[in-house]
């Protein structure tokens, strides 16, 4: 199941940078300086943020919803490798060897 959790983490990272990218050319490309741009590579929630509020003017709905839909994917990889690597940890721990103590 860990393999799988990972599996949709990586799909939801390489999504969310996709779209990450694609939102940050429209912010230098349709405000009047590059502040928000680089606002944007320096804090990819802001970029988040302003693609949500100009969505509709931009035309960058099914952007945002894809972006959205990624960091969900990542939420999801991220709890189901977590919770598998937590049940097999008892089983980690009988197999690790033990040092006699003198």
């Amino acid at each position: 199941m860990a393999i799988i959790g990972m599996i949709i983490y990586g799909l939801g990272i390489v999504g969310s940078l996709v779209c990450w990218i694609m939102v940050l050319i429209k912010m230098f490309t349709t405000e009047k300086g590059p502040l928000m741009g680089i606002l944007g590579i320096l804090c990819s929630l802001w970029a988040y943020i302003w693609g949500w509020i100009n969505a509709g003017k931009t035309g960058l709905k099914q952007i945002m919803l894809l972006w959205t839909v990624a960091i969900v994917l990542c939420m999801i990889g991220a709890a189901m490798t977590a919770g598998s690597m937590a049940t097999n940890l008892p089983n980690q721990m009988e197999m690790t060897p033990r040092i006699p103590s003198r």
